[in-house]
């Protein structure tokens, strides 16, 4: 049988990977944030896609700086209402059910009274963040839905998976661009944000990390659960998005000719993830999992490469928003971010995508 990955290749990854663990520095200086969660997620799986005890040991590490002995969150608030600091919780119900400690318990309820007074749109889905009133990103629905799905699996809420539901409804109604098959990055309800459409409230462009995250939340969800909605949305993303793929994907997806444009690293990882996990759970054909091998190539013959200091991965967008007047959602404002080299938010997904080859 075919190898999934060749072993030289693995070896070195696994180097680079022990890197990021020698070499880890929180990404806010302490305070709870998505970035290290994605981070913390990944090792988890990795770890029990390995066996390897010090991957687990690094996340508890990690989870024991950020939670008291009293289930206390270091520098989080629930007034906030800020929904990436609900991603940090998906990895947490894998570390409770792993050492029976009752302070990750109280941190998962502790995030879920955040969703439970969460803002809504008047159709029902949370807010980005209170301070970004009325607006759905793309990259929320992983923040929090994951999570959610996660919650309510583990307390048979029936009524908090269809407001999962309805919610990815409002996500396939307000954010799928039909004309292009593709996701576009926000939507906002009130349609007075400088970058929403008069009349659709939609963000103009496709941001591949955007579309990434929508993937990966997709595959999560469907990993826990099989969900006919859920299915066919995470299908129809994946099919809008390959007549796009030149290897990898475009930071703007849909306009590989504008000048400026790159083949982006984080959401290129995060749909290879999504490949890879949705073939073989048998939601995606097997064809997906020979293309995610593909992709996964592809990133390392672009951006993977060995210096004096070790192993990197580069061409991985430090971060996109739509919250002031210079991040207007343009497609001169996305290729307008610094690029960078072993930025977390390309990390995660490579490390996902790695597991799912081993």
């Amino acid at each position: 049988m075919e190898r999934k990955i060749e072993r030289k290749v693995s070896i070195m990854i696994t180097r680079y990977i022990e890197q990021r663990m020698e070499r880890f520095a929180p990404y806010k200086g302490g305070s709870w944030c998505y970035e290290d969660g994605i981070l913390m997620h990944a090792f988890y799986v990795l770890y029990k896609k390995t066996g390897r005890k010090e991957y687990f040991d690094f996340v508890r590490s990690y989870y024991d700086s950020m939670i008291s002995t009293e289930g206390i969150i270091k520098n989080y608030s629930i007034s906030e209402y800020n929904i990436d600091h609900i991603a940090p919780g998906i990895a947490l119900f894998s570390l409770y059910e792993e050492t029976g400690d009752d302070k990750y318990r109280i941190a998962i309820e502790t995030l879920y009274r955040q969703l439970e007074g969460h803002p809504r749109t008047s159709e029902g889905n949370f807010w980005h963040k209170k301070r970004y009133p009325y607006q759905v990103w793309l990259d929320g629905i992983y923040m929090g839905l994951v999570f959610l799905t996660k919650y309510a699996l583990e307390n048979a809420r029936d009524d908090i998976l269809s407001d999962i539901d309805l919610q990815l409804t409002n996500v396939r109604k307000y954010l799928f661009d039909e004309e292009r098959g593709l996701y576009l990055h926000a939507y906002d309800e009130r349609k007075v944000m400088q970058w929403a459409d008069e009349s659709t409230g939609r963000s103009p462009n496709v941001w591949s990390r955007s579309v990434g995250w929508l993937a990966m939340a997709l595959i999560e969800m469907l990993a826990l659960r099989e969900d006919k909605q859920i299915e066919t949305m995470f299908q129809e993303l994946v099919a809008g998005a390959e007549p796009y793929r030149r290897e990898m994907w475009y930071q703007i997806v849909d306009r590989p000719e504008l000048e400026g444009n790159y083949l982006e690293t984080s959401g290129t990882m995060m749909l290879c993830y999504a490949y890879l996990k949705g073939a073989r759970l048998g939601f995606l054909g097997k064809e997906y999992f020979e293309k995610g091998k593909e992709i996964f190539a592809a990133a390392l013959k672009h951006y993977f490469y060995e210096d004096d200091s070790g192993y990197h991965l580069g061409g991985i967008c430090e971060v996109a928003g739509l919250d002031n007047e210079r991040r207007d959602g343009s497609a001169e404002y996305y290729l307008s971010e610094k690029i960078k080299t072993d930025e977390v938010k390309g990390v995660a997904p490579f490390i996902l995508a790695f597991s799912e080859l081993l």
